[in-house]
């Protein structure tokens, strides 16, 4: 026992193969729960209002986990550190874990009746295709919400957003980032394209426009594809007008990640939205 609570040795037990079940992306989207390790992301759960159903700590970090823990009121079990060392994949894990509903008020799927409501507004928004690296994508959240991006429309075959790799590459931004699934990307593009919003795709093309030459504004739609097949011909037909970022290609170097690329188009528009309203 340790603060009155009796500490969890065995990995059979049931909380414990709850636990390392949402390592699995089937189990995450049949509970709708998944799991953050780390007291940092932890606290921007907390902070951010997110639904946390549990919170294992190693019994090694009681004292400093578990008062933090239970004022929050949320319930907490110990786990023995042999225990604990076999759920966590952190190469050096801060000894907490918590289970987190999924934050279905922020990451949802599109219908294409919101379409108009959501092209009308202020946001700013960023289309991606087939993003398939979790660690891209949590990048790519978390430029999000440095750049001030609040939309992020992901194809249905990105990569999953719960995954573990993705939350530890977005941080904090996976609980502030809007990301809507679009089980057609490329028509969702089109009906933007029909309320006002312009389409940019970005593509590995001479006749592309450079990025500085596109007069961007605050409200167009920047499309990025797949790392390594780029956009597909259905996506780039939906878009307006294709761009490019100029680079200095040369000895293996024919073009960037996808995250970096995001992350510099989105700096672009953030430089341009940010001197227009000067």
């Amino acid at each position: 026992m340790l603060f009155g609570k009796e500490i969890i040795t065995s990995r059979q037990n049931p909380t414990v193969r709850e636990l390392a079940a949402l390592l699995d992306k089937k189990e995450r989207r049949k509970s709708r729960l998944f799991r953050i390790d780390g007291h940092k992301l932890f606290r921007e759960a907390v902070n951010c209002g997110a639904k946390i159903d549990l919170v294992a700590i190693c019994s090694d970090k009681a004292e400093r986990y578990l008062p933090e823990v239970q004022s929050a009121g949320i319930k907490a079990v110990l786990l023995s550190p042999d225990v604990f060392s076999k759920i966590t994949d952190e190469k050096a894990p801060d000894g907490i874990i918590a289970v987190v509903k999924y934050l279905d008020k922020i990451h949802k799927t599109l219908e294409l009746s919101e379409i108009s409501a959501l092209a009308s507004s202020d946001k700013r928004i960023m289309a991606f295709e087939s993003l398939r690296d979790p660690g891209n994508l949590g990048t790519v959240i978390r430029s999000a919400s440095a750049f001030g991006v609040d939309t992020l429309l992901l194809s249905s075959d990105c990569a999953d957003i719960y995954n573990p790799k993705t939350l530890r590459g977005a941080m904090g931004a996976i609980f502030s980032r809007e990301i809507i699934f679009c089980e057609d990307l490329p028509e969702a593009l089109s009906r933007f394209s029909c309320e006002g919003r312009r389409v940019l795709a970005a593509i590995l093309d001479t006749e592309a426009v450079a990025v500085d030459k596109a007069a961007i504004t605050g409200r167009d739609i920047i499309l990025i594809g797949n790392e390594g097949h780029g956009l597909s011909r259905s996506a780039v037909e939906a878009s307006d007008v294709s761009v490019i970022l100029p680079i200095n290609t040369g000895r293996g170097v024919e073009s960037l990640n996808a995250a970096t690329a995001a992350s510099v188009f989105m700096w672009e528009q953030k430089r341009v939205f940010d001197s227009s309203k000067k």
